[in-house]
């Protein structure tokens, strides 16, 4: 169940970012391979309030639980 919960919320980050711009392969695989269920909550945050996929970038790499 937690699995499905993480690929879930995955997919929301991706879908949200795609809506500000290209998501890079390279950012796609990091986020489908975080399997911290904590660390991908913060993420959706993020994506959400992020203006574009840069700043979403810049802060999940300052972000100490990544």
């Amino acid at each position: 169940l937690e699995i499905g919960i993480e690929k879930g919320k995955a997919a929301s980050i991706l879908e949200l970012l795609e809506e500000t711009g290209k998501v890079s392969e390279q950012l796609r695989q990091k986020i489908l391979d975080q399997h911290d269920s904590e660390t991908l909550s913060k993420w959706l945050k993020l994506s959400a309030k992020a203006e574009s996929i840069e700043e979403f970038e810049r802060r999940i790499a300052t972000d100490k639980a990544t």
